[in-house]
C-alpha cells in the first residue's frame, strides 16, 4: 500500500502542479502586463518537456532502472518549482515550468510501467483505474487549493507547495520505492528507434494511443479555457472557480471509480465505446444549451462533470491496452503514449488562448471537435485492438 500510495504521488505530480498554477493565470497576466496567449505558455512549456521527458525516461527505465529515473525527475521537479517560486517575469516562470514538466515527466510515465511491473498483464487494467483515480483526487483538489492560496497569499505559494510535494517525492523515492524492472544489458537491449519505430507499427497501439492522447486533450480545454472565461469574463474569484473546477474535475475521479467496476462485466472495449459516447454527447448538449440562450454556470458545471466523468471511464482502458500491447517495452509505449498525450494538451492549451473571445464557446467546441475525432479514430482501429 505504501509503495502503490508513493506511486500516486509520482504519477499525480505533473497534473497537481499545473491544477495549482491556473487559477493564477488571469492573475499573473494582469501582474506581468501579458495577454492569455502568453500566459498560457506556463502550460505549453510544461506540457511540451513534459512530453519530451517521457520519450527520455521511458526506454531509460527500460534501461537503467525504475527507481533512478524516478529520483533524477524528482530532482528536476524541485529545481524547476523553486525556479518558478522565485521568478520576477512571466518567461523565468515559463522556464522553471519547463523544467517542472520534464522531472515530472518520470514519475508519470515510470509510475505506470511500474503498475504492469507488480500488477502484470491481468491484474493492470484494474491496478490502472485505482491510479488513475487517486490522481483524478489530486488534480481535483489542486484547483481549489490554488484559488484559496491565491486569495490569502500569492501566486507564488502554488509553486512553493510544488516545492515542498516535489522534496517528498524525492524522499520516497529514496526510502520507499524498490526497483521493480530488470534493467538489461545494452547488448540485449532493442535500439530506441527500433521500439518507438515497432510501437507506431502497431496498429492496437495506435487505436488505445489515439484515442487517450485526444480524449485526454479534450479534457485541457477545461483546465486552459475556463479560468479566463469564469474569472475574466463572469469576473468570479479564484477560490469560487476553484469550487468549479473541483466539481467539474471529480467527475474524472468518479468515472475512473466506476470503470474498477465495469471492466470486470462489460470489458474494455465496450467501457471505451461507452466513454467516447459520454465525451461526444456532453459538449454538444452544452453548445444546444448555449444556442438556446440556456447555459448559466450550473449547467456547464454539471455538463463539464459529465464529460470529466467520460474520459475517468476512458484513461484507465486506454492506458492499460497500450500497456498490454508491448509488455516487452512497457517503459517505451508509456513513454509514447505520455508524448503524444502531453503534445495535445499543450497544443490544445495554446490554441485556447488565441481563440478566447470571452465566451464558452471556444472551450465547449474544442471539446466536441476532439470527440468527434477521437470517437471516429476508435471506429476505424477497434479491430486491431481485440
Amino acid at each position: 500500500m505504501l509503495i502503490f500510495s508513493t506511486l500516486v504521488l509520482c504519477a499525480a505530480f505533473g497534473e497537481v502542479a499545473t491544477g495549482l498554477v491556473v487559477p493564477a493565470m488571469p492573475a499573473l497576466g494582469e501582474i506581468f502586463v501579458k495577454t492569455p496567449g502568453t500566459v498560457q505558455l506556463t502550460i505549453v512549456s510544461f506540457a511540451v518537456m513534459f512530453a519530451v521527458g517521457q520519450l527520455f525516461f521511458g526506454p531509460f527505465s527500460d534501461r537503467k532502472g525504475r527507481r533512478t529515473a524516478l529520483l533524477i525527475g524528482a530532482t528536476l521537479t524541485l529545481i524547476g518549482s523553486v525556479t518558478a517560486a522565485m521568478a520576477d517575469s512571466i518567461w523565468l516562470i515559463v522556464i522553471g515550468r519547463a523544467i517542472q514538466g520534464l522531472g515530472a515527466a518520470s514519475g508519470y510515465v515510470v509510475s505506470r510501467a511500474m503498475v504492469r511491473d507488480i500488477y502484470g498483464p491481468e491484474g493492470a487494467a484494474k491496478a490502472m483505474a485505482a491510479l488513475f483515480a487517486l490522481m483524478a483526487a489530486s488534480f481535483m483538489a489542486a484547483p481549489l487549493v490554488g484559488g484559496f492560496l491565491l486569495e490569502v497569499s500569492s501566486w507564488r505559494a502554488g509553486f512553493w507547495l510544488a516545492s515542498a510535494a516535489a522534496l517528498f517525492w524525492l524522499a520516497s523515492s529514496l526510502f520507499v520505492i524498490p526497483e521493480t524492472g530488470t534493467p538489461a544489458p545494452a547488448s540485449e537491449t532493442e535500439a530506441v528507434h527500433s521500439v518507438y519505430l515497432g510501437l507506431f507499427s502497431h496498429k492496437g497501439f495506435l487505436g488505445f494511443m489515439l484515442s487517450h492522447s485526444i480524449g485526454y486533450a479534450g479534457l485541457y480545454c477545461f483546465v486552459a479555457g475556463a479560468p479566463f472565461y469564469f474569472i475574466d469574463s463572469l469576473e468570479l474569484s479564484p477560490s469560487a472557480y476553484g469550487i468549479i473546477a473541483a466539481v467539474a474535475m471529480s467527475g474524472f475521479l468518479t468515472g475512473s471509480t466506476a470503470a474498477r467496476y465495469a471492466i470486470p462485466r462489460w470489458g474494455m472495449h465496450r467501457v471505451i465505446m461507452v466513454s467516447l459516447l459520454i465525451m461526444l454527447g456532453a459538449p454538444a448538449f452544452m453548445i444546444g444549451f448555449g444556442l438556446s440562450g440556456l447555459l448559466p454556470v450550473s449547467v456547464i458545471t454539471i455538463l463539464q462533470f459529465a464529460f470529466w466523468f467520460g474520459g475517468g471511464f476512458l484513461a484507465p482502458n486506454t492506458a492499460a491496452g497500450v500497456m498490454m500491447s508491448h509488455p516487452t517495452a512497457a517503459g517505451a509505449a508509456a513513454a509514447v503514449l505520455g508524448f503524444v498525450q502531453m503534445c495535445a494538451a499543450g497544443a490544445v492549451s495554446w490554441v485556447q488562448g488565441l481563440i478566447y473571445d470571452g465566451t464558452v464557446y471556444p472551450m465547449i467546441g474544442m471539446q466536441l471537435a476532439l470527440g468527434v475525432i477521437t470517437f471516429v479514430i476508435w471506429v476505424r482501429l477497434k479491430r486491431h485492438t481485440q
